[in-house]
């Protein structure tokens, strides 16, 4: 396909990447520790988007120790065949590494609950630290790039299809994969990834995109989650506002997807509409309650699982759709804030939140400006990553989505794939 073509309006998505096809590469022979690294790295993905097997390693621990303990290996493999300079760039670099999982390690230990906050804190770092120099060391070359892409259009494939094959068996997608809906959710649009690289190919590749992303937004409207629902739209809506998706093809989207819309509203419950519903007044109250919190334990604070309902003592409700009573005993049935940075500045405080926030912003700088340099043809095209992440950045707002390992280390892949270029 020409340029022309997808100037003339050919291709819905617009790229600075001349659109050409790879030809065959001839990967660097690769030594079996690498190569070892690599399946790791593949396996620890599968688990993670389809979390079989399970296994429950501590009995009455939330943490899910078992993935946690698979992204740990998959990262001590990853270090091990690491070359110089592919983990450590900069001193600064370092000093950010250094800083985060200090904190979270220290945070733990210090806590009142040392035993339960450290696993969770160390779940947390591998899983983040897996995905993210996992994707900088192994998925270096554009011969990985494209086998991981593959890889992850048949792990999208596969986990549509188990999810409404399991609701039109059980009623509920969840039931042979992620019992959770939001990191359900989130994981599903962090595998976009991969059908969105493929609309910049030929026409067969942009209709298998189109359907892997339609029946990604079928599979979210059988849940009763509106925030599945609109973020794909607000995604489109963006892209549009960037230049990258022609305003006709976002309004064909907009078309296609409002029946399904049209449906999933229908058939809301009612009481998720209200202002007391549990939710709303959840997320809302604990933006004051963890400000509160933080200002006690501003270092390194309480840790990311320890029981906040003694800081209510000397509290006084803001939201006036909820009772102390109600936000207590949700206090002490959710734990943490539905509400990622709240839950951040909480549990492992503030210098925390704001190195993790400066450094996620300087790597979402790079790969906004890559969008608009890239000049090359490269296997996963800037806003292939761009979109993705920006929802997942959105669905922090919601939910307390990194504690989970399957969701923590698919973000932090694409993070680690962001392109970049050596000094």
């Amino acid at each position: 396909m020409t340029m022309r073509g997808m100037e003339n309006g050919f291709s819905p998505l617009q790229s600075g990447a001349q659109p050409r096809d790879y030809p065959p590469e001839v990967e660097e022979k690769t030594s079996h520790p690498r190569r070892i690294a690599w399946l790791l790295f593949c396996g620890v993905s599968l688990q993670l988007t389809f979390l079989n097997p399970a296994i429950v390693l501590l009995p009455g621990e939330r943490t899910n120790l078992f993935s946690g303990l698979l992204c740990a290996i998959s990262l001590i493999a990853t270090i091990c065949v690491a070359r110089k300079g592919d983990l450590v760039r900069s001193r600064g670099e370092a000093a950010i590494y250094l800083s985060l999982v200090g904190l979270v390690l220290l945070s733990g230990l210090l806590s009142t609950a040392p035993l339960t906050n450290s696993l969770r804190g160390l779940v947390l770092l591998s899983s983040g630290l897996g995905g993210f120099w996992g994707a900088r060391v192994l998925l270096a070359t554009e011969a990985r790039q494209r086998y991981f892409l593959q890889l992850s259009l048949l792990m999208l494939s596969v986990f549509l299809l188990v999810g409404l094959v399991s609701y039109l068996l059980s009623g509920k997608i969840t039931t042979a994969m992620d019992p959770k809906y939001h990191s359900l959710a989130t994981k599903t649009m962090l595998l976009w990834f991969a059908p969105l690289t493929l609309l910049w190919g030929s026409l067969s590749r942009r209709i298998l995109g189109a359907v892997l992303i339609g029946l990604s937004y079928l599979l979210f409207s059988l849940t009763e989650l509106r925030s599945a629902m609109l973020l794909p739209l607000i995604l489109g809506l963006l892209a549009v506002c960037i230049g990258r998706l022609r305003v006709r093809y976002f309004l064909l989207i907009l078309l296609a997807s409002s029946a399904l819309l049209f449906y999933f509203i229908r058939h809301l419950p009612y009481y998720k509409m209200g202002m007391e519903y549990e939710p709303a007044y959840y997320r809302v109250e604990n933006i004051t309650f963890s400000w509160h919190i933080a200002m006690k334990h501003p270092v390194l604070g309480i840790g990311l699982l320890t029981p906040r309902e003694e800081f209510l003592k000397d509290y006084e409700i803001k939201y006036p759709y909820v009772t102390r009573e109600e936000f207590s005993n949700s206090l002490r049935a959710i734990k943490v804030a539905d509400n990622m940075l709240l839950t951040f500045m909480v549990g492992v405080g503030l210098p925390f939140v704001l190195i993790y926030c400066f450094s996620l912003m300087k790597l979402m700088k790079v790969l906004v400006g890559a969008i608009y340099t890239q000049t090359q043809a490269v296997p996963i095209p800037p806003l292939a990553l761009f979109l993705p992440l920006v929802g997942a950045l959105l669905s922090f707002f919601i939910y307390d989505i990194l504690l989970h390992p399957q969701v923590c280390w698919l973000f932090h892949l694409l993070l680690g794939l962001i392109p970049w270029r050596r000094q």
